[in-house]
């Protein structure tokens, strides 16, 4: 869905280019107009580098570009920016109540106002909830798995957990922290149960995941989710083996899946590129060893997709891979090359 958002604001933006050449204007109008234009095209470029990860994942001077850049435009100082098209809308709004001909048509306007208020109450009563209205639990337990790598521990009460499923990412804002007001997406280690606590293990990598490793415990989060496709491919998938494919931190969603479906056929193919960049080894080959149906194979270096097929019935395996670009891109070719049906496999990028 971020990426469709992606593709019809880049489109919109074309049609805007082609109204602001092709159709002359004066004074406000133009004025107006020319902001807006200018609003959406810079948060355009923008997002592009920043907002983009499907992107930046795929093109190496991108990525490195938004490296350096990421010291200076931190994670809330972006989502601020995104916000400025809240004021772009707002021009494109008071551009059009300026054309003379266009509020002439008196059913086209009460549709285009209509549209506008309707959209405009949904954001607000969606912000409202987000800011005021969101679970809130505290953090409970925080501990170092690694260096620059931290486990923490959320307990958030009366909340129906029902809607995070094993495999899913949440939201996050810590509200009384600068820098981590802003909702942030991790991945959950556990599977949430009735106890009402939720794992995350989080890797220090940008502004905002370095300084939640400072907060303390008793310090006040509140959690928008589940979300994720994980779950609904398992469940409509319910006779095949689940192979599991993960790489690095991808790892994290997996173990809430293995741990939630002791039932199924599982094999997690789990590759890091140092041994020291293992996570929750010792939890993995517990389960390996106390779970009949549970192959665990952990190697330093990537697999070969192609090898490990041979010793999988692809044709009832369901395929669910996370992790770096470069693994799930590998292994989707190959699933692709060994005609896996679509609905067979799922890559979720660690990318936003």
């Amino acid at each position: 869905m971020y990426l469709i958002h992606g593709i019809l604001s880049m489109f919109a933006i074309g049609l805007a280019f082609l109204h602001k050449t092709n159709l002359g204007s004066h004074g406000l109008i133009r004025l107006t107009g020319d902001w807006e234009f200018d609003i959406f095209l810079g948060l355009l470029i923008y997002s592009l580098l920043f907002m983009a990860g499907w992107l930046t994942a795929r093109i190496r001077p991108l990525a490195m570009l938004k490296q350096v850049l990421e010291h200076i435009f931190h994670h809330e100082l972006s989502v601020w920016l995104h916000r400025l098209n809240i004021i772009a809308v707002i021009l494109v709004f008071i551009h059009v109540q300026l054309i003379g001909y266009m509020t002439n048509i008196y059913a086209y306007m009460l549709l285009f106002d209509l549209y506008s208020a309707a959209t405009a109450i949904a954001y607000c009563v969606k912000k409202i909830h987000d800011y005021r209205f969101l679970p809130a639990g505290k953090l409970i337990s925080k501990r170092e798995l690694k260096d620059n790598f931290f486990e923490f521990k959320i307990q958030v009460p009366h909340l129906n957990f029902r809607k995070i499923q094993a495999g899913d990412y949440i939201f996050i804002r810590i509200p009384h922290q600068s820098g981590l007001r802003e909702l942030h997406p991790f991945s959950v280690v556990n599977q949430v149960t009735d106890n009402n606590v939720i794992t995350l293990a989080i890797r220090g990598d940008g502004d905002f995941t370095k300084k939640i490793q400072a907060i303390n415990i008793g310090e006040l989060i509140q959690v928008d989710g589940g979300y994720g496709r994980f779950n609904t491919l398992i469940s409509e998938n319910s006779g095949d083996r689940l192979v599991l494919i993960t790489g690095g931190t991808g790892i994290v969603p997996m173990l809430a899946i293995i741990d939630a479906h002791p039932e199924r056929d599982m094999t997690l193919f789990y590759a890091v590129h140092a041994s020291n960049d293992q996570l929750y080894v010792s939890q993995l080959n517990h389960w390996a060893n106390t779970r009949p149906n549970l192959t665990v194979h952990i190697q330093t270096g990537r697999f070969t997709p192609a090898d490990e097929l041979k010793t999988i019935r692809a044709n009832r395996s369901t395929f669910l891979i996370s992790g770096p670009y470069a693994l799930g891109k590998n292994w989707v070719h190959v699933l692709k090359q060994q005609h896996v049906a679509a609905n067979k496999y799922y890559y979720e990028e660690f990318n936003w």
